[in-house]
């Protein structure tokens, strides 16, 4: 039973789109490769409370968020760890450090948790932000099902130039084969250590921005507004949170 709706939005939702945006918030409640449903329902409230936390303001002000110690304003429900990665890519992801990943590793998070935090995060933000544009409430964050995470990681992942472990765009396996199609892209790879997530999130951004194909076809508009109207605002998004990509 789908959890998400936009009835009685002030703006018509796409039915492709709200379908997308309804099967990730499904899947939010429900277990994951590394993290329970519980775990991911805790860090999609946590992503939430992120912008009242007094620290995060006092270091995203600072010269350097290393030098402004002290403790996150969290819900309490996650280990102060899992809460440091919400708030810090939450807050001032701009300014995150090999260092600082290694050190988040050396205080218990595994590297496939760390993916798994950061995409729900990621997913939560998109669509929060969705909402917050169609001027639409927030969605209530979906029951916790039970079960175990899966807890598979592919064989193929290695770290190459990202911090993390990743899938090359050309040394996937066949479990990995439905994902790896077309031309090579950085970004894609970013989550491949947990594939589903990046399935999940990817599948999420055809829907909201376009999918990969449509990108480069500019002979045909595939949306409301076109191409250029659409990569203006994703510039400007982009300078706006200091994303370097």
């Amino acid at each position: 039973m789908a959890t998400l709706s936009y009835d009685g939005a002030p703006i018509a939702v796409r039915d492709d789109l709200s379908a997308a945006q309804g099967l990730v918030w499904d899947r939010l409640g429900s277990p994951g490769t590394w993290l329970d449903a519980e775990h991911r329902i805790s860090v999609a409230a946590e992503t939430r409370h992120a912008a009242q936390c007094h620290l995060c303001r006092h270091q995203k002000e600072a010269l350097s968020p290393y030098a402004i110690a002290g403790k996150h304003d969290s819900l309490g429900s996650l280990p102060d760890n899992w809460v440091e990665v919400v708030h810090r890519v939450m807050s001032d992801p701009a300014r995150l450090t090999r260092s600082w990943y290694r050190r988040m590793l050396e205080g218990g998070i595994s590297d496939g948790e760390y993916i798994e935090i950061v995409s729900v995060l990621a997913h939560v933000v998109a669509i929060d932000t969705f909402a917050r544009g169609l001027g639409f409430p927030k969605q209530p964050l979906p029951a916790v099902n039970s079960g175990a995470p899966s807890r598979y990681r592919p064989a193929e992942a290695r770290v190459h130039e990202h911090w993390v472990p990743t899938i090359a765009w050309n040394q996937h396996g066949p479990n990995e084969a439905d994902y790896f199609v077309g031309n090579p892209s950085n970004i894609r790879i970013a989550l491949t250590l947990v594939p589903d997530e990046a399935r999940s999130f990817f599948d999420l951004a055809s829907h909201q921005y376009l999918p990969g194909p449509a990108m480069q076809d500019f002979a045909q508009e595939y949306r409301a507004i076109t191409h250029a109207q659409i990569e203006l605002l994703a510039g400007r998004v982009s300078a706006i949170n200091q994303c370097t990509y």
